[in-house]
């Protein structure tokens, strides 16, 4: 067998595995560009108005370069499907000024359509598999400038009863 026909042996053999490799990509759900990002977006606004609770609570951190007032972890409770509370996990209450910051579910939805509006070169989101609503969200709101990225981590997710 000559040379050549072992590389063009090669090649093939090797085509399943590459295909493979992209077809496990796209399975992960990871989008790459802002088109993805709108898709899922929309398909995970989608399920959480199928699945999500009406009424629930999570506790969310914001990382920042911002004052301690907006990093601290805050814990939101929803009511039917209004903020009933907003108070850091020391207990203290939540100054009204920072109410959109700490929203529901939908208002993170919402900060995610305004990243993708602005045309944010970074942004990154997790979504809950089961119910929709953001995990994780990470936006880099102006390329090589510093300090204007957030993050956003929401934890201990439970529907609760009205």
């Amino acid at each position: 067998m000559g040379v050549g026909m072992v590389r063009a042996l090669s090649g093939i053999m090797r085509q399943p595995f590459v295909l493979l490799g992209l077809a496990l990509l796209s399975a992960c759900g990871t989008p790459t560009g802002p088109g993805d990002q709108a898709e899922f977006l929309s398909r995970n606004i989608a399920l959480w108005a199928r699945t999500g609770p009406a009424s629930y609570q999570y506790t969310l951190s914001r990382s920042c370069e911002c004052l301690p007032e907006v990093t601290q972890p805050v814990m939101i409770v929803v009511r039917n499907l209004v903020v009933a509370e907003r108070h850091y996990l020391t207990g203290a209450p939540v100054d009204p000024q920072y109410d959109a910051i700490f929203s529901s579910v939908p208002g993170l939805f919402d900060l995610i359509q305004q990243a993708l509006d602005a045309n944010a070169p970074g942004i990154a989101v997790r979504y809950n598999r089961q119910l929709g609503y953001p995990e994780s969200i990470q936006i880099d709101w102006v390329a090589g400038t510093a300090d204007d990225e957030v993050s956003y981590r929401n934890s201990d997710f439970s529907p609760i009863t009205p």
